[in-house]
């Protein structure tokens, strides 16, 4: 291993770099989709050109439950060293709106995923009960606590996906804020909260 690689192993890459020198400067990847993005899916996209493949948005509050391993091994399982193997999948995605909960499922996966995404754009129903996806974009401070804490202690990076709001302006101080808060990576889905569904 050079001295370049060596030192680079040794720290968490971050912005350009991470995209670039670890997920290899992507052109096709592969959105989450509900009850569509499972491993199989996962690994057909990558064989057929995905660069990347985000997985279901997992629920932290489930994974990081102990007596919850039945949900661990359906949504994520690194048991049977299929899902996170390094040669043919290294996804990324979570949602929830608890730090704490974020960073206990995230630790359990971050040797098992090139990052951790947080997403901020789901406008599901489930969402909306739940208090997380799009459903957490007026909460500014509590959004910014969560991709802090897995920003500063997480040895992979931590990415977010969000929804724009109603404004050009209040959607970049929105992107500018999730990027002070440490997310490396900023996917914007062009729609609104309020916009789902084929017809919106």
């Amino acid at each position: 291993m050079s001295s370049e690689n060596a030192a680079l192993s040794s720290r968490k890459l971050t912005g350009y770099e991470f995209y670039h020198r670890i997920l290899g400067s992507p052109k096709y990847v592969v959105a989450p989709m509900v009850d569509q993005s499972e491993l199989a899916w996962r690994i057909f996209s990558r064989r057929h050109g995905a660069h990347v493949a985000y997985t279901p948005m997992i629920n932290s509050k489930h994974y990081s439950a102990v007596k919850n391993k039945g949900f661990r091994e359906a949504n994520f399982s690194i048991l049977n060293k299929e899902e996170g193997n390094p040669k043919i999948d290294r996804p990324l995605i979570f949602c929830g709106n608890d730090p704490d909960q974020l960073l206990k499922s995230a630790k359990l996966l971050e040797d098992h995923c090139d990052a951790v995404d947080l997403n901020l754009g789901c406008p599901q129903d489930i969402a909306k009960r739940g208090n997380y996806g799009a459903f957490l974009q007026d909460d500014w401070d509590l959004i910014y606590r969560i991709i802090n804490t897995l920003h500063l202690n997480l040895k992979i990076p931590v990415t977010a996906k969000f929804r724009v709001f109603p404004t050009v302006e209040k959607t970049v101080e929105y992107a500018k804020m999730l990027e002070r808060a440490g997310a490396q990576i900023l996917t914007c889905h062009g729609r609104t909260r309020e916009q789902r569904g084929v017809l919106a």
